[in-house]
């Protein structure tokens, strides 16, 4: 039996006959491991270049249709790809942006074409200047912007703030937390604690708890029941006919308030003990300076301390139990005596808010109403 030819054999071991073409480069091989020490020797990727130029008459064929679709279909799944990581896992653009970017503005001056989450945006941040609160953004996909879950309530007619609590490392540390800014401070941070307390209770606590409220609920349901009981009957009534044959039906108000009392007095938070001290932080300011702090009245509601203040995304509140500051930090008052930056107005962005408000409201005079807890981001 004759010898095989030489060019025959594997490039690599120079023994077998060749089984294996590499898509990349064509080198011949005739085993795995052949192979492997090819793309080694040669630093070869073992992967077919598409746009490597190929005769007609080797397109012209099942293989060559094949390997055009591939590739088509490659640059599909990684446009998707990348459309998926920067929408969904990143959260740089929204995929209304994305699909605007694509199909373009439309050339529309009188009614300009924003996406729906724009048009909140623009929403939460008229009501807030409105309301002399100053709202600066985060760039798209920072952590403080996806933080940010702040939300206008139709409701309550009001801003339901994501909030960050910072406090002692040994007492907690931060916190983000949501609260309407009608509350006070003193209450807000009165349910955060009752929050805490109740996450970190033992099973057997959470159990005992979970069946004083199931007690609670069977009591209070059944002073309803007699309450309503009591109304349906003759003493609490005033029945009486008028002239014109109609019955007039007088419920005892008496009844009917202190009923309301109690309902309000079972959902008032507990009462802070008096030994917190509350700060706003102030952003944007020196960073050769010590963290600035506003200190602030418990008492008085969020949306009265966050007045003539800004906020970047989402309002800073930090909490001490004793009075004096630590030294990382500095009030206010000694921020603006040492630097002679006058207080959180940011004219510009003022300016800015005036003449979109005016301009919204010269070219299209629709607010738009926002439903309970929709996003402001």
């Amino acid at each position: 039996m004759a010898d095989p030819l030489l060019s025959s054999l594997c490039r690599i071991c120079h023994i077998n006959p060749t089984k294996y073409t590499c898509p990349r480069c064509s080198q011949q091989t005739c085993s795995l491991p052949c192979s492997k020490r090819h793309k080694v020797w040669s630093s070869c990727s073992g992967i077919r270049d598409p746009t490597v130029y190929k005769p007609k008459s080797q397109l012209a064929t099942p293989s060559g249709i094949d390997h055009d679709y591939n590739f088509l279909h490659s640059i599909e799944h990684r446009i998707e790809r990348s459309e998926k990581e920067i929408v969904e896992e990143r959260g740089l653009v929204k995929k209304m942006e994305l699909q605007l970017a694509r199909q373009g503005q439309k050339d529309d001056r009188r009614r300009p074409n924003k996406t729906p989450g724009h048009q909140r945006e623009d929403f939460i941040t008229r009501m807030l200047h409105n309301s002399g609160i100053t709202l600066v953004k985060a760039p798209s996909g920072m952590s403080r912007n996806l933080e940010n879950t702040s939300s206008w309530s139709k409701t309550q007619k009001c801003m339901n703030w994501q909030m960050e609590w910072i406090r002692e490392p040994d007492v907690g540390g931060r916190i983000l937390h949501k609260s309407i800014d009608k509350w006070s401070i003193n209450d807000t941070y009165s349910v955060l604690l009752e929050e805490q307390r109740r996450l970190n209770m033992a099973p057997e606590e959470k159990a005992a708890l979970k069946k004083r409220k199931a007690n609670e609920l069977k009591e209070n349901k059944a002073k309803r029941i007699k309450s309503v009981e009591h109304l349906l009957d003759i003493p609490p009534l005033s029945s009486f006919q008028d002239s014109t044959g109609a019955w007039n039906i007088i419920l005892d108000q008496r009844t009917i308030s202190k009923d309301q009392d109690s309902t309000y007095q079972t959902n008032t938070p507990r009462k802070l003990d008096s030994k917190y001290h509350f700060y706003l932080h102030r952003p944007k300011t020196r960073s050769s300076y010590p963290k600035v702090l506003v200190p602030l009245d418990p008492t008085q509601s969020i949306s009265k301390v966050l007045e003539n203040h800004t906020v970047l995304e989402f309002p800073t509140f930090y909490v001490f139990e004793k009075d004096k500051l630590p030294e990382t930090f500095m009030l206010e008052k000694d921020y603006i005596e040492a630097t002679g930056d006058g207080p959180e107005v940011e004219s510009e962005e003022s300016e800015d808010e005036d003449t979109s408000s005016s301009e919204s409201s010269s070219g299209d005079d629709e607010d738009v109403e926002m439903e309970d807890g929709e996003i402001a981001s």
